[in-house]
């Protein structure tokens, strides 16, 4: 099976087309369906079809393109691994982060590994842990720092876990809220809240620290998976949230925001480092994780 296949079947589902593909590959469309036809009598099935609004997937083509993610992305990683080795200090390095991550961790680890190595490109993603350990499985990824709920079970065989940092959560609401002097959590039953979350996937933090304090959880009204638009909803809204406390004395967002000071004390968010354990991290890689765990001093 030969790569240049894998990849024009990638771009043809990316694009849509087999035409958008081909401009994207900068190869003629004859050679881009050839690729496909190829592929399609190699796993013996048909990968793709014509829909009302483009190509569309097969059964078995949403399958073939799970495993044909990982080997794309491995190829490349393979190539970029050997230049490393080689001294070549480029390439990418490709991580996920949680709001709480890209926070108060990000900042100083990427300006020191920028600085150090200026060649290498950096892409984040802003995620949970769903969204985490999809992306490590297809390759998408290099590592990821989030929180991971309690109640999840993540093999060992399949990743590495390393714990990084517990982050204090404070309740926040608008500067005006009428809410904002209350002193309990049962003071707070009433309100109507914004669901912080990432990625397509949302955090049981909130649901956790009430059940801790023999609560029922809240009412949630709002479900966000931008950190954007979640800030956005509670400062023009009577609604709360739950945010790294450390953020709210940054100058930028103090005098938009109030914590509410709860005699319960702040909810914990525990951070984790997680990666694939059958996929060593490339030499940049390895060193971005390596930071990543020095801020945290473990």
């Amino acid at each position: 099976m030969k790569i240049k296949f894998i990849e024009a079947f990638l771009a043809t589902v990316s694009t849509g087309s087999i035409r958008a593909a081909a401009r994207k590959l900068g190869l003629s469309q004859p050679a881009v369906s050839k690729a496909i036809k190829a592929l399609e009598d190699e796993v013996g099935a048909p990968l793709m079809m014509r829909g009302t609004k483009g190509i569309d997937l097969t059964e078995y083509g949403k399958a073939f393109h799970i495993r044909a993610t990982t080997i794309s992305h491995e190829s490349h990683k393979a190539i970029e691994e050997i230049r490393q080795m080689r001294g070549e200090m480029n390439g990418s390095v490709s991580i996920l982060l949680s709001p709480a991550a890209s926070m108060q961790l990000a900042p100083p680890v990427v300006r020191q590994f920028h600085r150090e190595h200026p060649e290498v490109k950096i892409h984040i993603y802003e995620g949970l842990e769903a969204s985490a350990v999809d992306k490590l499985r297809t390759g998408e990824i290099d590592f990821s720092v989030t929180s991971i709920a309690p109640t999840t079970t993540l093999s060992e065989k399949e990743f590495i876990i390393h714990p990084i940092i517990k982050i204090p959560m404070a309740i926040i609401c608008r500067s005006d809220n009428p809410l904002k002097d209350k002193t309990t959590l049962k003071d707070l039953l009433e309100a109507d809240w914004v669901q912080i979350g990432a990625g397509g996937y949302l955090t049981p933090l909130l649901r956790t620290f009430y059940l801790q304090h023999g609560l029922e959880p809240p009412h949630v009204a709002v479900e966000c998976h931008s950190f954007t638009s979640s800030l956005a909803m509670i400062e023009n809204s009577d609604m709360l949230g739950i945010v790294p406390e450390a953020w709210i004395s940054d100058v930028f967002y103090a005098g938009k925001f109030t914590k509410i000071s709860v005699a319960e004390g702040l909810a914990t968010n525990q951070l984790m480092m997680l990666m694939r354990r059958d996929k060593p991290l490339i030499p940049v890689a390895q060193k971005m994780s390596t930071l990543f765990l020095r801020l945290a001093d473990v």
